[in-house]
């Protein structure tokens, strides 16, 4: 089920507005009232908008108001995570409907399996859209998985058996950081002409989104700007992708409680055997702890935050966005928080320090299929993210 562009910018006023008339769609569209009638009765009648109570507004007939249905339609989201794959349901506020499933897996192949067996259960009439993400590099036109964390070969995953079991829905299919964005984009109601970089930023993980005027810059393929595998010269664990010094690798439990590197051959083999000694000993809770008692004295933090800063400002440096929007529940401590803003301003060209903003969402939790249902959401009320 595709929406016309006109329908979809009905959506999008009723979206932010909450509920308006068909005369007040007419006065905000400049469309004739048959045509936004026409639309509008289209749009009733699969399920998305409903009639709400009727309003007087002086002499004449009331005015009967439309609002997003929200009890007849709902979309999923499913994503693709570390070690499992989670289905979630969403009305079409994006309120969640239930508990998400989870489902573990250890093998790609298995996931892809999981991932279409939960949505063959779970695809019903009443589905309007499906969204999903996943980490790293996606090929959209053939729908695979070409890098992540699920997927660390050169070998690109297929998704065609998801696409299959989804009986023809229509898909939005992004990566998980583009899912972030859209749901920021549309639960704050942001400027759409605004240029925004969106930071994720949790234990061991680090990813960006760059949205231009309410579109995801998606480049030669879609994927997050991946500013997690910015390199440094600095000692951390491998990162997935091959390497150390990457950022996530820097923002991570692993990297304050390791100790410093010994040099040389053996120091290596040490340096390596300390690293997994840290993954297996350290609760993943370690940044945080040390985040919510953060003070200026712990060095090694202190470290780490002058390096996320100086990574997250030559983002910034580099693609002048009007707006930066840091997602994680690290900028619940005011005290790690304000030291990090303080630091990003203090590496940011002076040109642009009284010109961008910067704000904070303390919304847990990149990768989740919460979020990729936030995808089939935006099919409906953006432009520029349509269905596949």
């Amino acid at each position: 089920m595709l929406l016309e562009l006109r329908q979809k910018e009905i959506l999008r006023l009723i979206w932010r507005e909450s509920r308006l008339s068909r005369w007040e769609l007419h006065e905000r569209t400049g469309v004739n009232p048959n045509a936004i009638g026409s639309e509008a009765a289209a749009l009733l009648q699969l399920g998305i908008l409903k009639e709400g109570s009727p309003e007087s507004v002086g002499q004449g007939r009331p005015r009967i108001p439309l609002e997003i249905d929200m009890a007849t339609r709902h979309v999923l989201g499913l994503s693709f995570g570390q070690g499992q794959v989670e289905l979630a349901r969403l009305n079409l506020r994006g309120q969640m409907l239930g508990k998400s499933q989870v489902q573990a897996t250890d093998l790609p192949q298995e996931a892809l399996q999981t991932a279409a067996r939960l949505l063959r259960q779970t695809v019903k009439d009443q589905t309007l859209a499906i969204g999903i993400s996943s980490r790293g590099f996606l090929d959209q036109a053939n729908k695979s998985i070409l890098f992540s964390a699920l997927n660390r070969t050169p070998h690109p995953l297929n998704l065609e058996g998801i696409f299959t079991a989804a009986a023809g829905k229509p898909i939005v299919f992004e990566n998980d950081m583009h899912a972030l964005a859209v749901r920021w984009l549309l639960t704050h109601l942001a400027e759409e002409r605004e240029d925004v970089l969106l930071v994720y930023a949790g234990d061991g993980r680090l990813g960006a989104a760059m949205l231009i005027d309410g579109r995801p810059n998606r480049g030669c393929l879609s994927g997050a700007n991946e500013l997690g595998h910015t390199r440094l010269p600095v000692e951390t664990e491998p990162c997935y992708c091959g390497h150390i010094g990457c950022l996530e690798r820097i923002c991570s439990s692993a990297f304050l409680t390791a100790n410093q590197p010994a040099s040389g051959a053996n120091g290596q083999a040490a340096h390596n055997k300390e690293w997994e000694s840290a993954n297996e000993t350290t609760s993943q809770s370690a940044l945080f702890d040390r985040a919510a008692q953060y003070s200026p004295t712990d060095e090694r933090m202190r470290q780490m935050l002058r390096l996320l800063a100086m990574g997250i400002a030559n983002a910034v440096n580099f693609m002048r966005p009007n707006r930066l929007v840091l997602v994680s529940e690290l900028t619940r401590y005011a005290a790690f928080s304000d030291e990090l803003m303080r630091e990003i301003r203090a590496n940011l060209l002076y040109q642009l320090v009284n010109h961008i903003r910067i704000d904070a969402w303390d919304q847990p939790g990149a990768v989740s299929a919460e979020s990729a249902g936030w995808l089939a959401l935006a099919g409906l009320y953006q432009a520029g993210w349509n269905p596949l």
